[in-house]
């Protein structure tokens, strides 16, 4: 009984836990946007960051933890630039 009380905590506090997501677009394969979460939201804001800094980036086109650009072209949720973003 002890351990399903604990196992229960425990996912509990696991589900309040957001995660985070790079994004790259249809339009950029070359870009990638690190933002918190993995919701609709997070879609959105992370594709308005893409078209601030790159133009017109199409749609989202998948996602990871990690981003990795040679041309520097991985933006964090304030639009600054990085060669590599991880642990999202």
């Amino acid at each position: 009984m002890r351990m399903m009380v604990m196992a229960l905590v425990l996912v509990a506090g696991m589900s309040g836990v957001s995660s985070a997501k790079c994004f790259t677009f249809s339009g950029h394969s070359d870009v990638g946007v690190c933002v918190q979460g993995d919701s609709t939201d997070a879609r959105k804001e992370a594709k308005k960051i893409c078209e601030s800094q790159e133009g017109s980036c199409g749609n989202v086109k998948s996602s990871s933890s990690k981003c990795h650009s040679n041309s520097g072209k991985c933006y964090d949720e304030n639009g600054n630039a990085s060669r590599s973003l991880s642990g999202y």
